[in-house]
């Protein structure tokens, strides 16, 4: 799934690709069928590109750069595996899941294989302070992902907690990618500005990504009202809730008690969420993250690396897969 804007870094992304297939290669040929199903359906690649962006406009050496995206590709398609598992996913990105072709048990194991693949890359970096930042990170993805199962279908649910999930499951990700490279090139200090540009992207990419999920088509790669029914309330509804929205509220208790949602529920939901601007104020939200990213970018000189950034930050908010 290529985006276009990445053009522009086309050739190192490839060399990531290159890394991924090394550090995921084993002797054993009972693990290698694993390894080719992750690598024939790979994604965006949107942490490592931001990660080699980040990388060049700060100076990074080209071999902990491109290490570094796919240290960030391999733990983000861990907790993917993972995931899946825990949602009984069939498909991601319009593919078979693990799970679904192979086995559960088979699968977490397999993830944790990816995780300590990605881990390898982490220690060939040689600084004990991005190898704290990535443990730190790693640590938040799994809290984020044992609060979101912890709260599901939990009625009322928690504005509150849902930005601290998002902060912890997509944001701090992102946050890695742009202030691991600084951090790597000229130390914590400086490295702050990257990890709040990251942070806020993260956050628009994962808001722009609930809001899919009322409205996208199957370029997205899954079934549509998926969040809801996995008990997860995102920002549409509990925006929704917040101003008393009865219709809304009747829909999320039937869903939340009978963890499932009727084809009729599914359509009045979405319609309400459109029509009442509910959908909109959460993409006014993430628009308004991307402007606090672009307003920090702004402290770093402009170059062609920094315009490729800002047409990401574009691509986040009117994406539709």
């Amino acid at each position: 799934m290529s985006i276009r804007v990445l053009n522009p870094i086309a050739g190192e992304l490839r060399q990531i690709d290159r890394l991924l297939a090394e550090y995921l290669k084993t002797p054993y040929g009972e693990i290698q069928p694993f390894n080719s199903h992750t690598l024939e359906k790979t994604g965006k690649k949107l942490r490592p590109a931001i990660a080699v962006l980040f990388g060049r406009i700060c100076g990074l050496d080209e071999e902990r750069m491109l290490k570094l995206g796919a240290c960030f590709e391999l733990l983000h398609t861990s907790t993917l595996i993972h995931d899946d598992v825990i949602d009984n996913a069939a498909t991601r990105r319009g593919h078979e899941t693990h799970n679904a072709k192979w086995d559960n048990t088979l699968t977490v194991l397999y993830g944790d294989f990816v995780f300590s693949s990605a881990m390898r890359l982490a220690v060939e970096l040689k600084d004990i302070a991005a190898l704290e930042e990535i443990s730190r990170i790693t640590r938040d993805l799994v809290s984020g992902e044992l609060l979101q199962n912890e709260l599901a279908f939990r009625f009322p649910p928690s504005r509150e907690k849902y930005f601290e999930i998002i902060r912890l499951k997509t944001a701090v990700l992102f946050g890695g990618c742009c202030g691991i490279p600084l951090l790597l090139c000229h130390g914590r200090e400086k490295s702050e500005t990257g990890f709040r540009i990251g942070e806020n992207i993260g956050l628009a990419f994962q808001l722009i990504d609930d809001c899919l999920d009322y409205i996208a088509d199957d370029k997205l790669g899954k079934p549509r009202l998926i969040d809801l029914k996995e008990g997860k309330a995102t920002l549409p509804v509990l925006l929704a809730l917040d101003k008393d929205n009865d219709t809304v509220s009747d829909i999320v208790k039937r869903v939340f008690q009978n963890r499932g949602i009727l084809p009729e529920d599914g359509r009045t939901l979405t319609r309400e969420l459109r029509e009442e601007g509910f959908l909109a104020e959460t993409i006014q939200l993430a628009k308004s993250h991307i402007h606090k990213a672009l307003q920090l970018l702004d402290r770093f000189p402009e170059d062609r690396y920094t315009g490729v950034f800002r047409k990401i930050c574009t691509f986040i908010t009117e994406r539709d897969f």
